[in-house]
């Protein structure tokens, strides 16, 4: 069955660590777990030593296509190795941390800032308390990424900038604290049947603070009486009861607060954008008249008092990295709480542009020296080039045998794998295209032997004809048969498109039309014109999107009159049109062959435009049923275009969609002379498949290998059978003589044999089955059913006679 097939993944890095710049953070409770989230969407696993805390990478997730905001665990099982993760693109993934599989994937509209995992009352399992760019705040269950319900405001709705979940001590619901941000503190009460279907859930008390733009709300989970919230220059304790303030702590200069968590009733954490964290013991025990004021420590009865001007907090330690360097970008913070072996431990965590990852021991830190300020360095620290210094060996490439030592290493910028030559074109800095046999160069780097002595091997054609990096490559002929086979398409830094003899290396034609360097290299639907059918596009940095026709050698069309970066190209061939979709919204749609500028749209009719294109594709695939069954081979399954014509309403491509599956369900029983005996055809895997990968523009390429496991033993056991005789087959006990008698005997004379005997016992069937029903309409006594139950009956009691018989006669041979 499809989908069963077992593929082992082998990345090749190459010299360089791929950059991390680190956005987002998670440890897991047991320590044994660090999770970093980066700008470029990839979230990387690294393996904890609880004892030492030192920390080796283990697996890189790719699956985000915007910087990752937030972590969480998804169970409160402790063994239970989920995570969920949340992207700026509204993208939410459930991920397995022992394998690295997806498990759950959504796309929301809503965008989130925050996550807090929380164990509800009357819930089996935590639910996802989030918040964001929306005036709700969203329930979600972290297996299914289902909204289970949301919270709404009904007092000055907007968007809630932090939220703090808790359960009060002597309640047995959970309390809901958030702030908007424009300084409305709301409560709401759950009791745990809270779902869908029921009511709008309102707050139940809201109050105005002069807080603008909170970016973290922490309630004291020593006390419950105090809260912390974090604003960008100043952090400010209030109490829990009223929403007065109690104290405040402006930012250092320069320095803006990130967020903060209390270490204790009269002690707080606070980090700041430069990766810093403060510690500050809360004021009490400040002189009032002769009195004793306890400004911010519940237990005392000066809690409420009037506010002192010189009763401010102590900064009595600090987090800080020795060397102080500069960051491009603020770094992910967070304080946790571990638990190992019954001992708790709190650890602050720090990832950077740079994508060092450091923890710092707070309990260490916590000690109040008098009239001191120590500042404490942290524990441990570890990044991906420093796992790559200390690796012996270090991690290969895939070109690394043109390499040498004494040479600066010329950075991979592009490749391709060309499956039916199995090559491999590679396109590098220096502007040069290397193509090599990907088994050979996949042989030389992974395995050991005397091949590994040999020098220039294996065997490297070089292309020359670039001035600068090549950004694309594209073999035409791989994605339709209407181009040459022999030609290769590269697009570069140097602003050129360069058309290539893939076999001789020639340099065909250099097309210099556009003002930018080329990003993307497409090929057109294979329903346009006939022109355009031997063109390809080409988009460049300075927004202009071309037509470059491989056979008359020049620019067919140039549209080249965007204002913002292309970031999409649909086709309506029909029309002759192609639309460009832009970074602002904006819709361009141009004709083809004449190159002119038909129209530009924006808003939602824009949108409309390129949801209008997706269906013109789903019609056109499920329209393509003329050309016979050998064209669905390629396509994608009916089922697909038959929901996507549901969801859109769209009668004609659901029509299309369902004939085309028709067709391919007849199609199968023509198995084109394999014999009704044979097993139906099915598409077989390539055992080899390269594909190159890159965690951020300015990285070189790594490349991943994709090894089919099935399609490599299909391949050698091929290799091996084709090789024997009939005879050499049936010792072996590979086939049988009665096997070939009734293939020999089944062996189609036409094509058409196949079909015509399945069509025979698919008519036989169909009568057998009326002529059944005609006698089940007649017998409208039951006649027929009792007869056909007494048949069984007696031949149940004769099968049990002839056993007791043969039993009897078994015994009497023995004696």
């Amino acid at each position: 069955m499809p989908g069963t097939n077992l593929i082992v993944p082998v990345v090749l890095w190459g010299k360089n660590a791929p950059s991390h710049c680190v956005s987002s953070v998670y440890l897991s409770r047991d320590q044994k777990t660090l999770v970093t989230g980066c700008y470029d969407g990839q979230i990387c696993i690294w393996q904890v030593n609880p004892d030492t805390l030192k920390m080796t990478p283990r697996c890189l997730l790719v699956g985000h296509t915007a910087p990752v905001t937030c972590l969480s665990r998804a169970s409160i099982i402790q063994d239970n190795n989920y995570i969920v993760s949340s992207s700026e693109a509204g993208e939410m993934c459930t991920w397995d941390l022992v394998d690295g599989k997806c498990r759950e994937s959504v796309k929301l509209t809503q965008i989130h800032t925050n996550i807090q995992a929380y164990h509800m009352c009357n819930s089996e399992d935590l639910r996802l308390f989030c918040n964001g760019y929306y005036a709700e705040i969203l329930i979600m269950d972290p297996f299914s990424l289902e909204i289970l319900f949301c919270l709404s405001s009904k007092m000055n709705p907007d968007w809630i900038s932090a939220l703090h979940v808790l359960r009060p001590s002597s309640r047995k619901d959970d309390v809901v604290l958030a702030i908007s941000i424009t300084g409305t503190v709301k409560v709401w009460s759950l009791l745990g049947h809270e779902n869908k279907q029921s009511e709008p859930i309102y707050e139940n008390e809201s109050k105005q603070i002069r807080c603008l733009n909170a970016l973290s709300l922490n309630c004291c989970a020593y006390n419950q009486r105090t809260v912390l919230v974090v604003c960008a220059k100043y952090c400010q304790i209030y109490d829990a009861g009223d929403f007065s303030v109690l104290c405040s702590i402006q930012a250092p200069a320069g320095e803006r607060w990130m967020s903060g968590d209390f270490l204790a009733t009269d002690r707080v954490l606070v980090w700041s954008t430069e990766g810093k964290g403060y510690m500050y013991k809360l004021p009490a025990n400040k002189p009032l008249t002769g009195l004793f004021v306890f400004r911010s420590v519940p237990d005392h009865k000066g809690f409420h008092g009037p506010t002192v001007e010189h009763d401010s907090p102590v900064l009595f330690s600090i987090l800080a990295h020795p060397d102080n360097k500069l960051l491009s970008c603020p770094p992910a913070m967070r304080f946790v709480t571990t638990s190992v072996g019954g001992k708790q431990r709190r650890l602050l965590l720090r990832g950077d542009s740079a994508g060092v990852v450091s923890l710092w021991n707070v309990d260490q830190a916590a000690t109040h020296v008098h009239n001191q300020l120590p500042s404490h360095a942290p524990i441990v620290m570890t990044s991906l080039d420093m796992a790559w210094e200390e690796m012996n060996p270090s991690p290969v490439g895939i070109l690394d045998q043109l390499s040498h030592p004494d040479e600066q290493e010329i950075k991979l910028t592009a490749s391709i794998y060309l499956l039916a030559a199995n090559r491999l074109v590679v396109g590098r800095e220096d502007g040069s295209i290397v193509i090599v046999n990907a088994t050979h160069t996949v042989q030389l780097q992974l395995l050991h032997g005397g091949h590994q002595q040999l020098d220039d091997w294996p065997p490297h054609q070089l292309l020359l004809g670039h001035n600068g990096r090549v950004n694309c490559l594209l073999y035409p002929h791989h994605i339709h048969h209407r181009y040459d086979r022999s030609h290769l398409v590269s697009g570069g830094i140097d602003f050129a498109v360069c058309l290539w003899d893939l076999f001789s290396g020639a340099l065909l034609h250099r097309f210099c039309v556009h003002a930018g360097e080329i990003t993307q290299l497409i090929v057109p639907p294979h329903n346009c014109s006939t022109r355009i059918q031997k063109c390809i596009c080409s988009v460049a940095s300075d927004h202009s999107v071309t037509l470059l026709s491989l056979t008359e050698r020049k620019c067919v069309t140039l549209a080249s009159r965007h204002l913002f970066p292309v970031v999409s190209i649909k086709w309506r061939p029909a029309d002759d049109f192609m639309v460009v979709g832009c970074s602002d919204g904006t819709v361009y749609v141009w004709q083809m062959e004449t190159g002119h500028l038909d129209r530009v749209l924006h808003g939602m009719i824009a949108e409309e435009v390129l949801s209008a294109c997706d269906e013109t594709v789903a019609d056109d695939l499920g329209g393509s049923l003329a050309a016979g069954a050998g064209d669905l081979q390629g396509l994608a399954n009916p089922a697909v275009h038959f929901f996507r014509g549901l969801r859109h309403r769209n009668l004609t491509a659901m029509r299309a969609a369902t004939a085309r599956g028709l067709a391919a369900l007849s199609g199968g029983h023509g198995a084109g002379g394999a014999g009704p005996l044979a097993e139906p055809a099915r598409a077989r895997r390539a055992p080899l498949t390269v594909q190159g990968f890159r965690s951020n523009p300015t990285d070189p390429e790594s490349h991943i290998l994709f090894f089919d496991i099935e399609g490599l033993i299909v391949e050698l056991l091929s290799e091996e059978y084709s090789a024997m005789s009939p005879a050499s087959l049936e010792a072996a006990g590979l086939i049988t003589s009665e096997y070939m008698k009734v293939a020999a005997l089944t062996q189609s004379a036409s094509p058409d044999a196949a079909k015509r005997i399945s069509d025979f016992f698919g008519r036989v069937k169909d009568k057998a089955g009326d002529m059944e029903r005609i006698l089940k309409e007649k017998d409208k006594h039951g006649i027929l059913a009792k007869m056909k139950e007494g048949a069984e009956t007696m031949q149940t009691k004769l099968q049990a006679k002839a056993e007791q018989l043969k039993g009897g006669s078994d015994h009497k041979g023995k004696c």
